[in-house]
């Protein structure tokens, strides 16, 4: 599937999906860790709050150095060992700057520390010397996961949230994405919203977050 589209003849027009996680990262199976591009629909995935969950879908995009210095906000984020807390994620993570991670709740303030809560990668770029952009690829591929409803599964031991149809999300997918969507959820087609909601809340800044203890 394409990321990007011509529109009368003009240059390139970036599209595509939400999020993604950069190949070469780990994803933990019941087999154990299987790096994000060898998934396939249908794989077993532990996940954070229901168990074992197929896969239904994976996306796949790919970004060049030249493309990500016309659209440098593309650029994805990556986390160093330690970024978040211990073993958070246990090595190098690179995350589109749009993919959401669950930051522990003792990370952030004011929030209950059992549950945490969905922070874009791209915010927390800066926080720590350990979260920064990295636009040193030639190459960037990213990967997407979309299960029956919305899941918490780790990457690299850094909880990350799979892809989650919207109203707003599914109308600003590419054509090609979305239809493949409404193929594999039919109810879309008729309520934009059907899909499953999000168990945690997702903040859009990181000024709840906290130094690490």
């Amino acid at each position: 599937m394409s990321y990007l589209k011509k529109i009368k003849g003009d240059a390139d027009v970036i599209v595509g999906f939400a999020g993604g996680i950069v190949e070469g990262a780990n994803v933990r199976t019941p087999c154990g860790p299987r790096r994000v591009e060898l998934v396939r629909p249908g794989d077993l995935i532990v996940t954070r709050d229901t168990g074992l969950q197929p896969v239904r879908m994976v996306w796949k995009r790919e970004l060049s150095a030249t493309q990500i210095a016309v659209h440098p906000d593309l650029a994805p984020i990556r986390l160093k060992p330690r970024a978040l807390g211990p073993m958070m994620p246990q090595r190098d993570l690179c995350l589109a700057p749009d993919h959401r991670v669950l930051v522990p709740g003792y990370r952030l303030a004011g929030v209950d520390q059992k549950r945490g809560c969905l922070i874009e990668a791209r915010e927390l770029a800066g926080s720590s010397d350990g979260a920064y952009v990295d636009r040193s690829a030639e190459m960037v591929r990213c990967f997407t996961l979309v299960f029956d409803s919305h899941q918490i599964f780790c990457v690299n031991g850094l909880p990350v949230e799979s892809f989650l149809p919207t109203a707003s999300s599914v109308a600003g997918l590419s054509e090609e994405f979305r239809d493949a969507l409404v193929q594999r959820f039919p109810q879309l087609r008729r309520e934009p919203n059907a899909y499953p909601p999000a168990e945690y809340t997702a903040l859009n800044g990181i000024e709840y977050l906290t130094a690490q203890a």
